[in-house]
């Protein structure tokens, strides 16, 4: 009679532990689904901010060096990082060198400053959504680095962040632009004729 019962209680055990085992591999796989997959988009001819971006694909044509290491990544970051914010045209993204001697702009201003920076043909300039639903626009930089991207937003951080670590609701890419290529991406919900009205949506504004 006791060896049965402590048979049985041996195999709650066995019963307990598995369970308990399977409670944290779904956990385990909860947080790996809550982070989102790296949207890189699909290719496109034309997103509703071409005609403002004229400042954006003269800086692309001029990049012509290679990767930069994490740690020339890292130090750029906490550069424009201590510029100061100040949102002046709402639309039209400043030359670099405006932003670089003035040492103040706006999120698109020092995201094309960085992309300036970086010299790296690969790298992306986003528009998009910091918060998904959110009102505003912003803009920040995706940059690969052996194989993985990163998320580039020194109007909000010090430091790089990676991208297959983001949950699916934050940093939303609408479009991005890289070196002679634009790309459309899934974050665009409702009416893409009106995402660069006037009215609604200027070109990463905060």
């Amino acid at each position: 009679m006791h060896g049965a019962y402590e048979s049985y209680c041996n195999s709650n055990k066995h019963r307990t532990m598995k369970l308990s085992i399977l409670s944290l591999s779904l956990l385990l796989l909860a947080k790996l689904s809550a982070s989102a997959a790296v949207d890189l988009g699909s290719s496109t001819s034309h997103t509703p901010y071409d005609s403002y971006m004229a400042p954006v694909k003269q800086v692309f044509s001029s990049l012509h060096g290679s990767a930069p290491s994490m740690d020339r990544v890292d130090a750029l970051m906490r550069q424009g990082r201590g510029f100061r914010y100040a949102h002046t045209d709402p639309y039209n993204p400043a030359p670099p060198q405006q932003t670089a001697s003035r040492k103040v702009g706006d999120c698109k201003d020092k995201a094309l400053w960085l992309c300036d920076q970086l010299q790296d043909p690969s790298a992306r300039f986003v528009i998009g959504k910091m918060k998904r639903g959110s009102s505003i626009s912003h803009a920040w930089v995706m940059w690969q680095h052996e194989g993985r991207w990163w998320i580039l937003d020194c109007t909000m951080n010090a430091a790089p962040i990676a991208a297959d670590s983001v949950g699916n609701n934050d940093y939303v890419p609408l479009y991005s632009f890289s070196k002679g290529a634009e790309y459309r991406h899934s974050g665009i919900t409702g009416s893409v004729a009106s995402v660069a009205s006037k009215s609604k949506a200027p070109v990463a504004a905060n």
